[in-house]
């Protein structure tokens, strides 16, 4: 009886780290903006396809002398281009500089391209 138990429980084991969650193209994308505005270059390579890792590196920099945060973010696959997963997000990045007042970029005007590399979804530009 023994037995039967635990062979249930590897064939239970089995079958939820198959069903668990990967990640998705739009949580890679979602984690690159929120690393991007904490400045953090070294999050924002880990999160890049090999091809857009330079780009990652300069994208840190202009966020290291500002406040900001992203509101209302959330963001979906709208599609393919060749390879890459298109993703577009919803919500605003607020931006504010040594106390002026406060910019707002709306984040539905980019498109991220994404693609699953090394088993990894990751941001891989923008269009």
């Amino acid at each position: 009886m023994s037995r039967y138990l635990t062979l249930l429980a590897v064939l239970l084991a089995l079958i939820l780290t198959a069903c668990a969650d990967e990640g998705s193209a739009p949580d890679a994308i979602e984690k690159y903006l929120k690393a991007k505005i904490s400045s953090d270059a070294d999050k924002l390579v880990k999160l890049s396809c090999k091809a857009w890792e330079a780009q990652a590196q300069l994208d840190a920099a202009p966020f290291e002398s500002v406040n900001a945060e992203l509101q209302d973010m959330s963001c979906k696959d709208t599609g393919k281009d060749g390879e890459y997963t298109l993703v577009t997000c919803d919500g605003t990045l607020v931006i504010e500089y040594r106390g002026e007042d406060p910019r707002q970029q709306d984040l539905s005007e980019t498109i991220y391209r994404a693609i699953k590399e090394d088993g990894e979804w990751r941001m891989c530009g923008e269009q």
